[in-house]
């Protein structure tokens, strides 16, 4: 359920990214302005963060995000009615509120569902539908642009979003109340983790002053700004760089996201064979988030290609390594909350992570106006993930878990 919510998140979010031309022409919009537009859903996304970690705490995954989710899906459905820059910001920013607890609220759920030996790959089989979202929507996408028109795309991207938060009401429980999961289930739970370790709740100043939580957040802000300069401005690149027709477009722009989907997949499976084979969290953790942030520099090289092919290649690689630290870092941040804080904790990462995703769309379309070259965003975004790289393989470390004084680690069977 929380793969197919990704899925379906990412679909609605890149959305705007393959219309963007088309609006662009049609509304006369700038490029400096189709950047505050393809910004305007992370607005809210980031103002509700911490509300909505909050409010995951208090009132439990099931309703709360299953009503945002619905939120969502209307919020995509009426962006079809939008007649200019103001009305199409509008709707994003409502698709942001909607779009909200998808962090916190699989952070929360894993942190309930997964041993630690397993909370990687589980991690990555969520945060899968971020390249699954855009290689299965970017050639559903073009043709719907170019069969139908731009107004099809986000009707029918849209009405999925309605058909999952029913799903997810009428299903979701926790493993205590979930009439699919037995005692043996419950019981291999509690017996497999080390969060049963943690402190039950931290005050404020002590989360937001912890190593981990800070080194977290600050590494996911270099994360998120070349995760979303690709979400945002991918579609664009290849067609300024290459001429692609919209369709070529949508089929080119959906490759570097099944390298990502790999990528996703591959980080959580291998960082918990770490901890299966006894490296302490953290270490087992960081490797892998150090790594991915130092390919994602791939996209840089992209510049001095001749071929689409090969520009296709290196972005291949870039949104590969993206995804490797998009995976394990939703593991370690599941790790490193107290046991009734876990939707908070994300919360933090992703507030701050998506402080730098906003920036990421208007930054880049203020340095394409003014220099009208991709090399300056080219070059900002590699070195942005080299000092990713570096927080996260300095700040991170297994002496900065939140353990109670007396605790006891137990080993997963």
């Amino acid at each position: 359920m929380l793969l197919i919510a990704a899925t379906i998140n990412y679909i609605d979010r890149v959305n705007l990214s393959y219309a963007a031309p088309m609006l662009m022409k049609e509304f006369g919009i700038g490029p400096a302005q189709m950047g505050i537009v393809l910004s305007a859903f992370l607005w809210t996304y980031f103002v509700l963060q911490v509300p909505m970690g909050l409010a995951l705490d208090k009132f439990g995954v099931r309703f709360v995000y299953g009503g945002a989710a619905l939120l969502w899906g209307f919020a995509t459905i009426f962006t079809a009615t939008a007649g200019g820059i103001v009305s199409l910001t509008a709707w994003r920013t409502l698709l942001g509120a909607g779009e909200a607890p998808l962090a916190p609220a699989g952070t929360k759920v894993i942190g309930y569902w997964a041993a630690d030996h397993e909370r990687g790959f589980a991690s990555a089989m969520t945060v899968a539908g971020v390249p699954l979202g855009v290689f299965i929507g970017s050639p559903f996408i073009g043709w719907l642009l170019a069969d139908f028109g731009w107004q099809a795309v986000f009707v029918g991207t849209g009405v999925i979003a309605l058909l999952w938060a029913i799903g997810w009401i009428a299903y979701y429980r926790q493993p205590e109340q979930h009439r699919g999961a037995n005692e043996a289930e419950r019981a291999y739970l509690r017996n497999n983790s080390k969060r049963e370790t943690m402190v039950t709740r931290a005050g404020w100043r002590e989360l937001l002053t912890n190593r981990n939580i800070l080194g977290l957040s600050i590494g996911h802000a270099a994360l998120l700004f070349n995760l979303y300069f690709l979400l945002t401005w991918l579609p664009t690149y290849l067609i300024e760089q290459h001429h692609l027709t919209t369709l070529h477009t949508g089929i080119f722009g959906s490759i570097p996201w099944f390298f990502g989907l790999i990528g996703a997949l591959l980080g959580g499976r291998l960082s918990d064979g770490l901890v299966r084979r006894g490296w302490p969290m953290m270490r087992a953790r960081k490797a892998f988030l150090g790594l991915g942030m130092i390919l994602s520099m791939a996209s840089f090289l992209s510049l001095f290609t001749v071929t689409v092919t090969a520009t296709v290649a290196c972005l291949s690689v870039a949104v590969f390594g993206i995804l490797i630290t998009n995976s394990v870092v939703w593991a370690a941040n599941a790790e490193i909350a107290p046991k009734q804080q876990g939707a908070q904790v994300s919360a933090i990462q992703n507030c701050v992570g998506n402080a730098a995703g906003l920036i990421a769309p208007i930054m880049v379309g203020v340095l394409l106006q003014w220099t009208g070259s991709w090399m300056a965003p080219m070059v900002a975004a590699a070195v942005i993930a080299l000092a990713g790289a570096v927080v996260y393989t300095v700040m991170l470390s297994d002496d900065a878990m939140l353990k109670q004084p007396d605790a006891v680690v137990g080993v997963a069977e």
